[in-house]
């Protein structure tokens, strides 16, 4: 179940990173995406806030990791039942993806949030710089998509503006 949810993960970053992409293009973003960016500082429940196309159009995009390992493993790969997709791993996904759109959206680095344990988690901190500048960071968990892609390049010169001050204010 772990390793199914983990490919769901990365399989559903890349669909997101995309279809998020493509909802910034000006007229998708003034017609569908706009509704999403009314809170430029996200919270929590902000994340399911959107129009229903948008809400249709992601919805697909999470249901992609399990709908496209079915189909691999089933009908291409002919994989023994052990890589069988049981229904309650689909439900488990959902409601993982559902909670990390939360933390991403929540304006908090928590503690427990993935980013404190894995380096390459997008995280709040990540989201939270996209909703303030309407641009970049378009990925949802991973920030390999934005870098290869090099939609994150002011996000990285923000961060590293915020390095600075913080040494500066030590300094003093």
């Amino acid at each position: 179940m772990l390793t199914q949810i983990s490919i769901f993960f990365v399989v559903e970053d890349f669909f997101h990173y995309v279809a998020h992409r493509l909802l910034h293009q000006p007229w998708l973003y003034r017609k569908v995406h706009k509704v999403h960016h009314q809170y430029a500082a996200p919270f929590g429940i902000a994340s399911e806030y959107a129009h229903p196309v948008e809400t249709c159009l992601f919805n697909v995009v999470v249901m992609s990791g399990p709908l496209i390992y079915h189909a691999i493993t089933k009908h291409f790969l002919y994989l023994g039942s052990e890589w069988d997709l049981h229904l309650f791993t689909v439900l488990a996904w959902g409601t993982l993806r559902l909670l990390q759109a939360i933390d991403s959206h929540s304006g908090y680095d928590f503690p427990w949030s993935l980013r404190q344990f894995i380096p390459f988690w997008a995280g709040s901190d990540h989201h939270d710089y996209h909703h303030q500048a309407f641009t970049g960071n378009y990925a949802s968990s991973f920030r390999w998509w934005d870098y290869i892609f090099g939609t994150d390049k002011k996000y990285r010169e923000y961060r590293k503006l915020q390095r600075l001050e913080r040494m500066k204010d030590k300094t003093r």
